[in-house]
């Protein structure tokens, strides 16, 4: 609870909820101020994100084709690949709120809508550096800890945003994204030099590729 004094009421009031209030502005880092066990499933999530009643249901149902100890799953996405139009490579967006009909391997994920085990969570030390933009840190972790990043199917609509429009100001993708710091500009190299083969190739492409039965 950043740049809180005291939670809000009523909120000591729900049994199964632990809340942090921080000594400083974690800012996303703050995803990950808390331990976890490695046999953990864990759900990183966004407060402007709503998310529809089976989101977790639905997103352990792909644990069945891709084992947590190898792979890393979420709907806000990004892989980089060869486009054909502009005979150049360049990223291809799995934005969360838009169709995705198939599970496809990618190269960033965002925290706001990732589920992994506890075992392949960074720690805030990791990713503090990264306040702000911890997505590049967090999905850089991944792949070095040998884990594969999935963005999973979903309909339009599936997950919506929540943003209101008087704070798009203060958002940090407005007040640290699109300013491109030197850091994350650095982070970004590091994650494009670091990205593993089969960039934005569908999971059975990927498999047929491996020549591996399902993860």
């Amino acid at each position: 609870m950043n740049e809180f004094t005291a939670p809000p009421p009523g909120l000591d009031e729900i049994p199964n909820l632990e809340y942090m209030i921080p000594d400083e502005d974690l800012k996303d880092a703050g995803k990950f101020a808390f331990p976890v066990a490695e046999d953990d499933i864990v759900f990183t999530i966004d407060d402007d994100i709503i998310y529809p009643d089976d989101y977790v249901e639905r997103t352990l149902g792909f644990t069945d084709q891709l084992d947590l100890e190898k792979n890393t799953l979420g709907y806000q996405a990004h892989a980089f690949v060869f486009k054909k139009q502009q005979d150049s490579l360049g990223w291809r967006n799995f934005a969360f709120g838009k169709k995705c009909p198939q599970i496809f391997k990618v190269d960033l994920l965002g925290t706001g809508t990732a589920c992994f085990l506890g075992q392949n969570c960074p720690t805030l030390a990791d990713i503090q550096p990264c306040a702000g933009f911890v997505d590049l840190r967090f999905s850089r972790h991944q792949t070095n800890t040998g884990v594969t990043m999935w963005s999973l199917p979903r309909d339009e609509g599936y997950l919506t945003n929540n943003l209101p429009d008087g704070l798009w100001d203060s958002s940090l993708f407005n007040t640290v994204n699109l300013k491109r710091p030197p850091n994350m500009k650095n982070e970004v190299r590091r994650l494009l030099n670091e990205r593993t083969p089969h960039s934005g190739l569908k999971l059975e492409k990927v498999l047929k590729e491996r020549n591996t039965p399902p993860l």
